[in-house]
């Protein structure tokens, strides 16, 4: 006999399983009248999730190689524009070939691009605003990949 798959309406999250099991009631009557979630709790459960996504973020930087030698330069270590073209070097170039081979190009002429750059702000300051753009394309791309 073959296993018959769940539809996603038909699936229960383990958040709701709980539920059943401490009030049945309120299980009941949001199944009934739908969930009512005050503003304290909205505001309380966007606080969380934004919480739970700087944690993920922060683990992701610590696991992930640090080298962005021209956007450490721009924008800092630490800079969230930084962190955006890590994780799209990572999510996204190093799971093709054509982008492991670009990585590998710009590991090899990143340092010489950084000391140009070291020597004329001005280049620095154009090149900032160039990859600002570059930015804004590489998290909309990670944002479409990662809702699926």
């Amino acid at each position: 006999m073959a296993k018959q798959r769940l539809r996603p309406c038909d699936e229960v999250s383990a958040k709701e399983l709980a539920e059943m099991g401490f009030c049945e009631m309120r299980v009941l009557l949001e199944h009934l009248h739908g969930e009512h979630v005050t503003l304290e709790q909205r505001v309380a459960r966007t606080r969380g999730q934004v919480a739970h996504q700087s944690y993920y973020e922060q683990g992701m930087a610590s696991s992930s190689d640090r080298r962005c030698f021209v956007a450490t330069f721009v924008f800092g270590p630490d800079a969230s524009e930084t962190q955006v073209l890590r994780a799209y070097r990572d999510e996204v170039l190093l799971r093709r070939c054509w982008g492991r081979w670009a990585v590998a190009t710009y590991y090899w002429s990143a340092p010489a691009v950084s000391r140009v750059l070291e020597r004329s702000p001005a280049t620095a300051a154009g090149l900032r605003r160039l990859l600002r753009v570059a930015v804004s394309w590489c998290q909309r791309t990670l944002n479409r990949r990662r809702r699926g």
